[in-house]
């Protein structure tokens, strides 16, 4: 009997992860192309977006290259990202892809770099598809945030704007996402637990919690036990050094709250 019910356990903790990992893993990586050219014919297509192994610098496996910053002949167009990479150079690098960490709010934005040289052209033309549902809105600014030159549109039939200014070059492509994930633990705030840093490479993790004493396990995709333990304050330190690469789940006790946290070990 004693077996059998730490069966039952079993497959109800599966149950649940595998429900959670649904809702989880429907957002994990949004990318949106955009085509920006000149009258002259010349045009570059950029991808911009979110993944949950992004980080806010140079990410290679996300296919973002790393190109030093050496101006193209003035007579010739040409548009990148503007990324920082804190690997190699330590400097800004360019890249025609730039993708994003994905953040545990209900609402964030991110703001993109994009750097153009005109050529000898003197319109710049952006152009774009429908949007996913999980990004709110998106405008093309100044750098420093003061000007809205374009105002991508979600719903209606425009798919581009062109840009006049032949001496503006630099831009910031300013998106709003909402994030599901953010509402998808039992229903409950994420105001109450307070896990980080997600993703992670590192050996250890935080738990903050708004109230003293709470309970935590950490299980695999397939409901095995990994981790577990009790804090009598309202946080405390996990070493994670023997989980593998991969997807965890991280299930919290507060009283009579319960949360399942996603965590991913890079």
């Amino acid at each position: 009997m004693l077996r059998i019910n730490k069966m039952i356990k079993k497959i109800l903790i599966v149950s649940i992860l595998l429900l959670n990992s649904l809702m989880l893993f429907s957002y994990t990586h949004i990318e949106v192309p955009i085509e920006l050219s000149d009258e002259l014919g010349s045009n570059y297509r950029l991808v911009f977006g979110v993944d949950e192994k992004a980080t806010d610098t140079w990410d290679s496996l996300l296919g973002e290259l790393n190109a030093p910053r050496f101006p193209p002949p003035k007579n010739t167009f040409h548009a990148a990202f503007e990324i920082f990479d804190s690997i190699r150079t330590m400097d800004l690098c360019w890249s025609y892809k730039d993708f994003r960490p994905i953040i545990n709010t209900r609402q964030y934005y991110v703001l993109y770099n994009v750097k153009v040289y005109r050529g000898d052209g003197n319109l710049l033309i952006f152009k774009w598809n429908t949007l996913p549902k999980e990004i709110d809105s998106a405008k093309i600014t100044d750098r420093d945030e003061l000007i809205v030159i374009v105002d991508i549109n979600l719903t209606g039939s425009k798919r581009s704007d062109t840009i006049t200014n032949k001496y503006m070059n630099e831009y910031f492509i300013k998106v709003w996402y909402s994030n599901p994930l953010a509402v998808a633990e039992d229903g409950v705030d994420n105001k109450d637990f307070f896990v980080y840093p997600v993703p992670t490479d590192g050996d250890k993790l935080f738990i903050n919690s708004n109230s003293n004493g709470f309970t935590y396990k950490i299980y695999s995709e397939t409901g095995i036990e990994m981790i577990s333990g009790k804090s009598e304050g309202d946080e405390t330190e996990l070493i994670i050094s023997k989980l593998v690469k991969g997807i965890y789940f991280i299930v919290l006790n507060s009283g009579d709250k319960q949360v399942v946290k996603k965590l991913v070990r890079l």
